[in-house]
């Protein structure tokens, strides 16, 4: 094959070869400057410190011209696009950590100035903190913030659903290559997350989740955002980990608070005590970061009653994001029970609440 190899296609060498990883491309960059120089050298690799012979031999054994363009140009068939720390489209704020990866996978569109906030939390949350992940998720993507979690089961699902709901755009970094789903069942989730804002990884396509990842993983949510939102996290948490990256990286945290007796407010309430910011509305999260928002772009949120019949109000006015029991509400609202279920009814049919198990009830906001 005649292909001349480009500068991208060193940089996706240098990030593929088998036992190289963050540090050992860093002892290679700072003698060599560029990758192109670190496929051309031979007795110079002896130079390196801190390379084994092991590496230096799989340095010059991985060059294989054909073999790299060819991977490049598979995986842009795929609409996967490998973005090196020299690449314009790489997120400036990544750059700007201590460990940032030298190149990124991403499936979908990042070409957007526009304010990140990361949300994050617990992957067994309750439907409480689902609720108000959706939420913070809904509206900020409302108002033009990109959310970005991790697509884990729980808080960083609702968030990208939220998001999406909210009509915006949200990024997914993965814990495996942006090809690979996981978990399954978020297939159709990460499918429209690739279309309405992009999933990124550090690692190659074809990597299956491993779970040394996403420790990784996480510094990445955190490096790429202007903000981390902690929604439910228990004392000892990955969501903690994404915190404390944040903090290192000088960014704000923001923190929903629980209950002093859930496990799953310990972490949320100890990151306040420490300093995070306490968000009980996302007015608290756009104040810092100097968005400019309209009260019209709200008025879909705060208008929820609009259209329903008074005494679907009454019912509605009972029920808040901690689940209620149907028997509870009958006594809150003084409404006979049968007349109770047909309106619960109505109301869950107008999208307005949530039926959870064994009758209990939610708003969905």
């Amino acid at each position: 094959m005649g292909s001349v190899m480009e500068k991208e296609h060193y940089w996706l060498w240098l990030n593929n070869i088998k036992g190289i990883g963050l540090k050992k491309i860093k002892y290679l960059l700072n003698y060599f400057d560029e990758p192109k120089y670190i496929w051309e050298a031979t007795d110079e690799l002896s130079e390196v410190k801190g390379l084994r012979e092991i590496d230096r031999k799989a340095i010059i054994q991985s060059r294989n011209k054909d073999k790299i363009i060819e991977y490049y140009n598979r995986i842009k068939k795929s609409n996967i696009n490998f973005y090196s720390i020299d690449d314009d489209l790489y997120p400036d704020n990544l750059k700007n950590i201590y460990d940032y990866p030298y190149g990124i996978y991403v499936k979908g569109d990042i070409k957007d100035d526009s304010p990140i906030i990361a949300v994050v939390g617990a992957r067994r949350c309750t439907e409480y903190g689902r609720e108000v992940a959706k939420l913070f998720g809904r509206e900020l993507a409302k108002m033009g913030i990109i959310i970005i979690s991790g697509m884990a089961r729980g808080i960083d699902t609702a968030a990208h659903i939220g998001a999406l709901e909210g009509g915006g755009r949200t990024y997914a970094v993965l814990g495996s290559g942006v090809n690979i789903c996981y978990p399954k069942e978020n297939y159709k989730l990460m499918d429209d997350i690739s279309h309405k804002g992009a999933l990124i990884s550090e690692f190659p396509v074809n990597q299956i989740p491993k779970p040394g990842n996403f420790p990784l993983r996480n510094r990445i949510i955190s490096g790429i955002s202007d903000g981390v939102l902690v929604i439910e996290a228990a004392g000892k948490s990955g969501s903690l980990i994404t915190a404390d990256q944040a903090l290192e990286q000088g960014k704000d945290v923001y923190s929903i608070p629980g209950r002093i007796t859930d496990k799953l407010s310990e972490g949320t309430n100890n990151l306040i005590k420490m300093g995070a910011k306490m968000v009980t509305n996302i007015d608290d999260i756009l104040d810092e970061i100097s968005v400019s928002f309209t009260k019209e772009k709200q008025k879909n949120s705060e208008n929820i009653t609009l259209g329903l019949a008074e005494i679907e109000k009454i019912v509605y006015s009972c029920l808040s994001l901690e689940p209620l029991f149907i028997d509870d509400i009958h006594i809150k609202s003084n409404i006979p029970i049968d007349e109770l279920g047909l309106i619960l009814t109505k109301l869950e049919l107008k999208g307005v609440i949530k039926q959870l198990p064994n009758k209990y009830f939610i708003r969905k906001l």
